[in-house]
């Protein structure tokens, strides 16, 4: 929750480069719809299923503690068209890129904010 955080805070930093943060979870609806409410520059979408995090090999098997599965945190900048102009993904599940970090890799790939 971090992380959202520090994105909702620079919500305007996105808004002027045209960009929109997506957050995909595995939480469920109600709780997507909870931190959707608390992130209201943010789009939160839950993958419950993980159909998404699956089809992108975000899911790390047996990583949490007990056991169970957790999610890679992984930054996907795509542009217009749909196309990928970026990926990060980090090697442990509680390494994030800050905002600073992500605006400069959209300034890179897509263009430098007006």
């Amino acid at each position: 929750m971090i992380e959202l955080g520090q994105l909702e805070r620079r919500h305007e930093d996105f808004a002027r480069r045209n960009t929109r943060v997506i957050a995909v979870s595995v939480e469920g609806t109600e709780d997507a719809a909870k931190t959707q409410a608390d992130f209201p520059h943010l789009l939160v979408v839950a993958d419950h299923e993980r159909g998404l995090s699956e089809a992108a090999g975000l899911i790390h098997p047996h990583s949490a503690p007990g056991g169970g599965d957790t999610s890679a945190p992984t930054t996907i900048i795509v542009d217009r068209h749909g196309t990928v102009r970026w990926l990060y993904r980090s090697g442990a599940v509680n390494v994030r890129l800050v905002p600073d970090e992500l605006l400069q890799a959209i300034d890179d790939t897509i263009g430098a904010a007006p």
